[in-house]
């Protein structure tokens, strides 16, 4: 079955062969081997290569849940016989690794000096396709009301609903940004309705991630959202620095506060849109005892970093 998934993945049995470390005849031997046991041709080969047949592409569906489930059972009994060694690859986005999973992988790795930690850094979509490739065993990652982590800031979906299973750590609400010299920076805290009329900048895609419940939340209050769609950008310092300049406000999660200019002011917005900060997991794969220590490490400091920002 990997010699099946090789060949179709490599388009070739001599590209499947470099992969696996074997000879293009052994691939050949093999894949002639499965097509006996199962009576039925399973690849189309032609001068350029070879395809899977109708019942090749049944077959290499069964035979990637087979092997995961292979690749599960074989990290599960890794897990009991080392105990305390091994391997964990978290995910992370920016300003969680910058506000606590830097922090969280250092402690582990005093806790637990025998496993090697990998910190894989990237936007939670990333981190999302990432562990359904299974290159990634955890990831923190953030989701919405209207925006979950499997999707990207483009707008599309690299995952499903039932994909993911999530472990939540923490709340990291949106601070609004003020020039400093803006009517509103004088008030400690601001309220939706304080948001009337003013000019919100953020990313090109509508203000995603979180443009839509800021919409929502000012409909609710009894007004629409100006989104400003001229001055856009997907970067925190690039959104200060459009702020700074007057060409509107803009919201920014408490966790990225700490990378604060200091021509702007932050405010808290009260009732205004929150991430919700979580560890993902692929559904229904098996989680070392490493990783479990990883999670408890993460939320033991993920909420005392939320709260130092604001």
């Amino acid at each position: 079955m990997a010699v099946l998934l090789a060949a179709a993945n490599a388009g070739s049995f001599a590209a499947a062969a470099k992969t696996l470390f074997l000879t293009p005849s052994a691939v050949s031997q093999q894949v002639a081997a499965l097509e006996r046991d199962v009576g039925v041709k399973l690849f189309e080969r032609s001068r350029s290569g070879v395809r899977l047949t109708v019942a090749g592409q049944i077959l290499r569906r069964h035979a990637e849940v087979v092997l995961n489930r292979l690749a599960d059972a074989r990290a599960e009994v890794d897990s009991l016989v080392s105990g305390e060694t091994g391997r964990v690859v978290l995910g992370s986005f920016p300003t969680a690794t910058a506000g606590f999973a830097a922090a969280a992988v250092a402690v582990f790795r005093l806790q637990h000096p025998h496993v090697e930690v990998r910190l894989v850094d990237g936007e939670p979509a990333d981190s999302v396709r990432r562990l359904t490739n299974r290159e990634l065993d955890l990831a923190v990652v953030f989701d919405l009301p209207s925006w979950p982590a499997y999707r990207t800031y483009e707008g599309r979906d690299v995952a499903g609903p039932t994909d993911i299973e999530y472990l939540d750590l923490c709340a990291d609400p949106f601070l609004v940004m003020l020039p400093r010299e803006h009517p509103l920076a004088a008030k400690p805290a601001l309220a939706i309705v304080d948001l009337r009329g003013e000019r919100i900048t953020g990313s090109s895609n509508g203000c995603a991630p979180w443009g839509e419940d800021l919409r929502r939340l000012c409909a609710e209050a009894g007004f629409e959202a100006w989104l400003e769609p001229l001055y856009t950008s997907d970067d925190f310092q690039a959104q200060q620095a459009l702020v700074a300049a007057g060409l509107g406000l803009s919201l920014l999660p408490a966790l990225a506060a700490i990378s604060a200019r200091d021509d702007i002011c932050l405010r808290p917005l009260r009732t205004g849109p929150v991430r919700r900060v979580r560890v993902a997991f692929r559904a229904e794969a098996f989680r070392s005892a490493a990783a479990t220590a990883l999670v408890a490490v993460l939320d033991s400091l993920a909420g005392p970093a939320v709260q130092l920002a604001l």
